[in-house]
């Protein structure tokens, strides 16, 4: 009996010891968690409060900046996250103003930080004509990566006549200055979007040496989104074009595919559309290797 007690005493003693620790370990973290949400609060305040007077400093200084000025306070707009369409009134009033006094890249800048705010409303037309206005019968002066940004401002704009004028713009360009142009990913995305958008219209303006340079661009760019990988494709097939970078996309997709970090059944039904490929062999070969992998994908999906 005395053995049964010390036993009971001993259980007592060591559940209960458990317990007390459990307790104070909870203790801490709820303690811990408490002082982690009241630090992400501080912060967001923190955050909040610089916004707030940063937008303040904005909408008392905005009325007296020079060109420059209000270039760089456009883009730090954006940069800030900020939806004031209040400071995008002041901008357009101050920059009508001094219209004079902006050089044409720095009109682009502008509107382009425009058409990528968070304020932007398709609905103000004089904003948005405004920016064309002062753009008008200058945008052959315009450098890439410019037409480039401006394109984008067409798009978002809806303005198809200004989509067509910019793209020709930059297909000359493009033959004209094929070294100069150092495209990233988004920029080859724009690119390849102008021209399977316009392409019923722009046919006779895409010649082979511009689809010999969208190429060379293709290849010499890292592909990292799917769906510019998937431009790509389209590119080459609407334009017939199976060289090398078409054979080397090829390979990229496939690569794809196993990580599946591509929809294997929007890679069908681009090569689908596929014709003229006859006297291709090599792209023959990785077309027939894609759908290998597509086929063994499903079988291991499927089994």
């Amino acid at each position: 009996m005395g053995k049964h007690n010390l036993v009971t005493k001993f259980n007592y003693f060591y559940y209960n010891n458990i317990f007390l620790k459990n307790k104070r370990i909870c203790t801490v973290v709820k303690n811990i968690s408490f002082s982690s949400h009241c630090q992400d609060k501080y912060e967001l305040i923190k955050k909040n409060e610089e916004a707030y007077n940063l937008e303040d400093t904005f909408i008392r200084s905005i009325r007296k900046m020079n060109n420059t000025s209000l270039v760089y306070a456009s883009e730090d707009i954006n940069k800030n996250g900020m939806n004031n369409k209040y400071l995008w009134e002041l901008i357009y009033n101050r920059a009508k103003e001094i219209k004079n006094s902006f050089s044409i890249n720095e009109i682009v800048v502008l509107f382009h930080a425009y058409c990528n705010s968070l304020s932007y409303d398709i609905n103000c037309i004089q904003i948005i004509n405004f920016f064309w206005d002062l753009l008008n019968n200058k945008m052959n002066d315009l450098n890439y990566s410019s037409l480039l940004a401006l394109y984008s401002c067409a798009e978002k704009t809806k303005n198809f006549h200004k989509i067509k004028e910019i793209s020709n713009i930059l297909l000359k360009y493009m033959l004209d200055n094929p070294s100069e142009m150092k495209l990233t990913e988004k920029g080859l995305n724009i690119i390849l979007k102008m021209c399977i958008h316009n392409y019923s219209d722009s046919i006779a303006t895409i010649d082979n040496m511009n689809i010999m340079h969208i190429s060379n661009y293709i290849q010499n760019v890292d592909l990292k989104d799917a769906k510019t990988v998937m431009l790509c494709l389209h590119f080459f097939i609407i334009f017939n074009s199976f060289g090398e970078p078409f054979v080397n996309l090829l390979k990229k997709i496939q690569s794809l595919l196993i990580f599946k970090k591509i929809n294997p059944y929007i890679v069908l039904k681009y090569l689908y559309l596929l014709n003229n490929i006859n006297n291709h062999p090599i792209a023959i070969k990785e077309v027939k290797n894609t759908i290998s992998i597509i086929y063994l994908l499903y079988q291991a999906n499927n089994s």
